[in-house]
């Protein structure tokens, strides 16, 4: 098993501050991944494609590996603009990842319009779409070794009875699990799913 955080702070090492957590502070107590970019963080707390990128710069300069999010939301989906909202945040945030650090770097799909309760989740074949567009973006506009090392991961309504779906997906390497996570029979059901539908593309 391993730890990981869902926001790290962005301000540089030496600038105290009481009540945030530092990517530092992060790897000090034995976490190794941490979230950045969510949804609610963009768009509720107000959080620019900027920021992530400079945090993302920093927690992986402090060894942790990053899970980025990127997702858009109802409007742009509507107005068939998602694949630009997506390449502009996954754009920005990749040039906070060093050339060598792509191992360590997920990105996780979230399509804001598909999360929450009573949300219909993306359909598997749409969500294969966007994710061969976001592997073809990063091999463009980083390089093959990069598109191939980072991690594409789906999050939107993922449950026990459509992981299969998205499993199966070619360009779908993992999930990142939401309010069925919060139940370990429903998460064990998902994983194993998800393993041996990865076992089986092997």
């Amino acid at each position: 098993m391993r730890v990981g955080s869902q926001n790290a702070w962005d301000a540089g090492e030496g600038f105290a501050c009481t009540g945030v957590v530092t990517a530092k502070m992060l790897k000090g107590i034995g976490c190794e991944w941490v979230l950045l970019g969510h949804s609610d963080r963009r768009n509720v707390l107000g959080e620019t494609d900027g920021l992530i990128s400079t945090k993302v710069r920093q927690c992986l300069e402090s060894g942790l590996s990053v899970n980025i999010t990127i997702g858009e939301k109802a409007e742009a989906r509507s107005a068939g603009e998602e694949l630009k909202v997506l390449e502009a945040q996954l754009g920005e945030a990749a040039k906070g990842v060093p050339a060598d650090a792509w191992g360590r770097v997920a990105v996780a799909y979230e399509p804001v319009w598909a999360v929450g309760e009573g949300a219909t989740p993306c359909q598997p074949e749409e969500a294969q779409r966007v994710h061969a567009a976001l592997r073809a973006f990063l091999e463009s506009q980083v390089g093959p070794e990069a598109a191939k090392e980072c991690r594409f991961l789906y999050t939107g309504s993922v449950n026990e009875k459509n992981a299969q779906d998205y499993a199966s997906l070619p360009d779908v390497d993992g999930f990142v699990v939401g309010r069925a996570g919060l139940d370990c029979a429903k998460l064990a059901s998902i994983c194993s799913t998800l393993k041996a539908a990865k076992d089986q593309g092997s």
